[in-house]
């Protein structure tokens, strides 16, 4: 209770545009717990199965995977604000072709869109929040956005798991269409319950954008353009270059300065590595937990959605936990600790048939897999030099962004196949290396936890 007051009173204590970005990222997190709960099964009524689904995923997947290293350079040369306010256009307009075309062609458009907009989203949340705060503010700020998101999250779901089942209920809504509508509005009662769920999700978010046109320009280090440059078009194009060659540039120096055998000892591969298996582990199952618990249950949707409401907002409650069982027992060894605790969890979910003990059981797997993420991304800057964490964080993302991609797809595949118990021992297996993999290099020696490149440049280095 001391610590939800200590982050209460400093809200009050944040930058202005620190403020309007939590107060935005509300609004819109009841829209995503909505999506969340409601988008596969809209899929499902329309007759698609999981490999489609999956196919989906990875499209989305690819498009945000495409657009990470775009969105960090426009992230460098633009203003958050404009950024956000983009991004959250584009998301919007092709959540709303997700929703109202049902063909596959326009479904997979899309999501590819879509998942550009969501990379921007996710490369300018930190130097936005960064850009925005005093260091001594950073760790409320940070923390409170986590659990801020985590709570409208919550509410979402909840409102998004009854609200289809009050929608077939209105006599009104279900009635037949005229032709106008029914090009954009399905004719059988279910997928137009979740369609027109979804709407309103979208119409809940639309205030979201209110804070963001508040927001002042941050671009504190922006260049003024010389009188004597032809065009900001022409000098933002050039400058846009340099900035490429720059990255490209780091890349490089990376490379030469790690060879070849030291690159797969360094920070950055074992961490990127880490990242990629977690990615995988999730993209088989996760995906696919709404249609499980739904199709396979039999629970239903707003049964399914006080579950992983509860299970969202236990997350949030462990979250403001971890720094201090971190503190006990190293960064490292807490995220260890806390995420193998979830893989028995995730077993027992996915090879048992009975709905109450899955429910019980899911309410603390997704909270201990994910209460310490913030502590891996704290300790995932910290184990890398600081002229490389930019090179780092666009490589955590990829190789997470990537798996996910790959695996989205594929679980889609195996339930077709196989059924539900291969999807979630494979998370299983995957989610044990990403643990071996991190406490084995890092966990076990604290000297060695936080590795720097300059130790590798300096053995490479000629003598004197």
């Amino acid at each position: 209770m001391y610590q939800l007051v200590e982050y209460i009173q400093q809200f009050g204590r944040f930058q202005r545009n620190a403020r309007l970005y939590l107060v935005s990222n509300a609004l819109s997190g009841v829209t995503a717990g909505i999506f969340l709960v409601l988008y596969n099964l809209y899929l499902v009524s329309l007759g698609y199965g999981p490999a489609f689904i999956g196919v989906e995923l990875f499209v989305l997947t690819i498009g945000a995977g495409l657009a990470i290293f775009p969105a960090g350079i426009c992230v460098d040369r633009f203003s958050g604000k404009s950024i956000l306010i983009w991004s959250s256009v584009l998301i919007g307009g092709a959540g709303i072709g997700q929703i109202l075309f049902r063909q596959p062609l326009s479904l997979l458009i899309s999501a590819f869109i879509a998942g550009i907009g969501l990379a921007f989203i996710l490369v300018v949340n930190a130097p936005f929040l960064t850009r925005n705060s005093a260091p001594e503010e950073r760790p409320y700020l940070f923390s409170f956005n986590i659990v801020l998101g985590l709570v409208t999250t919550v509410l979402g779901k909840v409102i998004g798991g009854g609200l289809p089942i009050w929608l077939r209920s209105a006599s009104v809504l279900m009635a037949p269409l005229p032709p106008w509508l029914t090009a954009w509005l399905a004719q059988q009662p279910v997928p137009r319950s979740y369609q027109l769920a979804l709407l309103l999700a979208g119409i809940i978010a639309g205030p979201s954008f209110i804070p963001l046109f508040l927001m002042s320009d941050d671009r504190s280090s922006a260049r003024v353009v010389p009188r004597s440059e032809p065009s900001s078009l022409a000098w933002n194009a050039r400058s846009g270059i340099q900035s490429l060659l720059q990255h490209i540039k780091s890349v490089g120096t990376f490379l030469h300065v790690v060879h070849l055998e030291t690159l797969f000892s360094s920070p950055i591969f074992l961490l990127s590595l880490v990242q990629a298996l977690i990615g995988l582990g999730a993209g088989l199952f996760i995906p696919y937990t709404n249609i499980y618990f739904v199709q396979h249950l039999k629970a239903s949707p707003w049964l399914f959605g006080l579950i992983d409401g509860g299970a969202t907002a236990f997350t949030a409650l462990l979250t403001l936990a971890a720094p201090f069982l971190a503190i006990r027992l190293g960064k490292v060894n807490s995220i260890a600790l806390t995420q193998l605790a979830s893989i028995p969890l995730l077993l027992t979910i996915g090879l048992n048939s009975f709905l109450p003990l899955a429910a019980a059981l899911y309410l603390f797997r997704q909270p201990l897999m994910d209460m310490s993420m913030g502590v891996l991304q704290v300790f995932s800057m910290e184990a890398v030099p600081k002229e490389h964490r930019g090179l780092a964080n666009s490589s955590y993302q990829a190789s997470f962004q990537v798996a996910w991609a790959l695996t989205a797809s594929l679980g889609g595949i195996i339930i077709v196949q196989l059924g539900y118990p291969p999807i979630f021992i494979g998370g299983a297996i995957c989610y044990v290396l990403a643990v071996v993999t991190l406490w084995g290099n890092f966990g076990r020696d604290k000297k060695n936890a936080i590795k720097t490149l300059n130790e590798v440049k300096q053995a490479a280095s000629p003598p004197a």
